[in-house]
């Protein structure tokens, strides 16, 4: 997070608007279905004067909340890009400070996969974050307690309800966390392949060598395969959960409104609320666990990044002004081994350089 918050700074007024503008969103989904309430208790009154100016309320709330949804939108997406953009650059001028025996450390598939689809899941990981993080505690608290509100003999549905949620989230989430971390190192190694066969596409084909690297390929191939289909299988068994869950819910509370019909007619107009707040109750652990989701994979994104911002370089280079001189440069008895080797590749070597104006 420390490296999110370094490049935050230039983008705190895009921020503070994106998040001005989920509040004000997350007000109007609030208030909508309690509007809607009064419109069907003027309708079963045939108060046409209050339907009309409950309408018209109505409507002007929901223009109100559709703006206010798409300034979140564009200014979320600013502040992403941006951010995204800025860490992209940090982290390729740093990679420009490595020496070759950081670059073989790393490796040049590895590299390229941090800053492409590392920096993709963190530019999620902020949109999500400018657009939902806000809007999860405001709805799920408004919408129980407004739901509550509505029709208060109803509460236990709305705890089973958030309990049975909570557990499907938990126990899916739960499993989907570890395989993120595996699905980015596997794309890390399918791109070293690539690259690998690419660059030695004529060593491959001297030593006819093409079956063997088609099986390396397909082997790491089929483990990406297999991570990719649980978190795909999960989210399979996820969603239909949810609804499964809210639909159950709704269903109960109509058949339970319908013995409170006899001695409170108006809870045939406050069921109406009462369903569209149990849905946004759901929505909005839905989006808590969809964020969950998102950050754990980008958490992972961003370790990965900041292990290349704070490695620091094998060699490093002062920065002198260029000089134009003359002389000799010798090398007496010096050897070179590449970094991991056991044994010197160059030993006992001296040479010398004469460079003459």
């Amino acid at each position: 997070m420390s490296l999110l918050k370094q490049h935050l700074k230039p983008y705190l007024g895009v921020f503070s608007l994106s998040i001005l503008a989920t509040i004000i969103s997350v007000a109007s989904s609030l208030w909508q279905p309690k509007l809607l309430q009064n419109v069907l208790e003027g309708i079963m009154k045939d108060d046409q004067d209050k339907v009309m100016q409950i309408g018209i309320y109505l409507i002007v709330i929901a223009v109100v909340g559709l703006i206010a949804g798409v300034v979140n939108t564009i200014t979320s997406a600013i502040t992403a890009q941006g951010m995204t953009a800025d860490i992209r650059e940090t982290t390729f001028r740093k990679i420009q400070t490595f020496s070759f025996a950081n670059i073989e450390k790393f490796s040049v598939g590895n590299l390229s996969v941090r800053l492409t689809n590392d920096m993709t899941q963190i530019q999620n990981v902020i949109m999500m974050s400018l657009q939902t993080l806000v809007r999860i505690p405001i709805l799920f608290v408004g919408s129980f307690i407004l739901a509550m509100n509505s029709i208060p003999s109803l509460w236990w549905i709305i705890i089973l309800l958030v309990v049975l949620v909570f557990v499907i989230t938990f126990l899916s989430m739960g499993s989907m966390g570890k395989h993120f971390g595996a699905i980015q190192n596997l794309i890390d190694k399918i791109n070293n392949l690539a690259k690998e066969n690419l660059m030695g596409t004529r060593i491959v084909k001297s030593f006819v060598q093409e079956d063997n690297e088609i099986n390396r390929f397909s082997k790491t191939s089929d483990q990406l395969e297999k991570h990719t289909a649980v978190v795909g299988m999960l989210f399979s068994v996820m969603i239909p959960s949810f609804m499964l869950v809210a639909n159950l819910a709704v269903v109960a509370s109509i058949y339970f409104v319908g013995n409170l019909v006899d001695t409170d007619p108006e809870a045939i107009a406050a069921i109406a609320s009462f369903m569209n707040y149990l849905m946004q109750i759901m929505m909005s652990i839905i989006m808590g666990g969809m964020m969950m989701m998102m950050a754990s994979r980008g958490a992972v994104s961003l370790k990965r990044l900041q292990k290349i911002l704070s490695t620091d370089p094998d060699i490093v280079y002062p920065d002198v002004p260029d000089q134009d001189l003359a002389g000799t440069l010798a090398f007496e008895h010096v050897s070179f081994r590449y970094p991991e080797d056991d044994h010197d590749t160059l030993n006992d070597i001296s040479f010398e350089i004469m460079r003459v104006k």
